[in-house]
């Protein structure tokens, strides 16, 4: 019986290590719409200035946009897949993901890499989701609040994990940044 267990242990170990690379996960619980950009980084390459790091647009270099929801128990989501170059696919999934259009690799504005690229699953194994800066727009589109950051921040050990009392406009009260069962979880109510 002990050998079962360890066999099964063993399997299990084995499965999980071989998932793909961790998700990140957001929820949106406010009425408004979330401008973002996710962040990855090497945070193992502080001296390098945690590259290579990644940043996020659509398709057209603007933030990414989360839609809103009237309803505080009910959240739109996204979600993304730890492999960027899957990223630009419909998440039929999730559909309300956003699709990302291009990455931005170690701050080159001016050279975006879009799907397919070997460098961009390279860099996928190198990195892992460190944060996200958004802004607030209301239901009408108008800026409201923002912009922000949830994670951490290169060569530091403190992660920014609660908004909660410091954000504009009053019908949001704060938002939150963890990681819990292997994913990474961006939280906005």
């Amino acid at each position: 019986m002990k050998k079962l267990f360890l066999l099964a242990a063993a399997f299990i170990s084995f499965s999980l290590s071989a998932q793909s690379l961790p998700p990140v996960y957001i929820q949106n619980y406010t009425p408004n719409y979330v401008e973002f950009t996710l962040n990855k980084s090497n945070l193992g390459n502080v001296g390098g200035g945690c590259t290579p790091t990644l940043e996020s647009r659509d398709a057209t270099n603007n933030l990414l946009k989360l839609g809103f929801t009237n309803n505080p128990s009910i959240s739109i989501d996204a979600n993304y897949d730890g492999n960027v170059n899957n990223t630009f696919a419909l998440n039929t999934a999730v559909p309300t993901t956003p699709q990302v259009g291009r990455w931005i690799v170690n701050a080159n504005y001016a050279a975006p890499f879009t799907a397919p690229s070997g460098v961009l699953t390279t860099f996928s194994t190198a990195t892992t989701w460190t944060g996200t800066k958004f802004g607030i727009k209301d239901q009408s589109g108008v800026n409201t609040g923002g912009y922000y950051y949830l994670g951490q921040i290169c060569g530091s050990s403190t992660v920014i994990s609660d908004l909660t009392g410091n954000v504009i406009p009053s019908n949001m009260s704060g938002g939150a940044f963890f990681t819990a069962g292997g994913a990474t979880w961006i939280v906005i109510y």
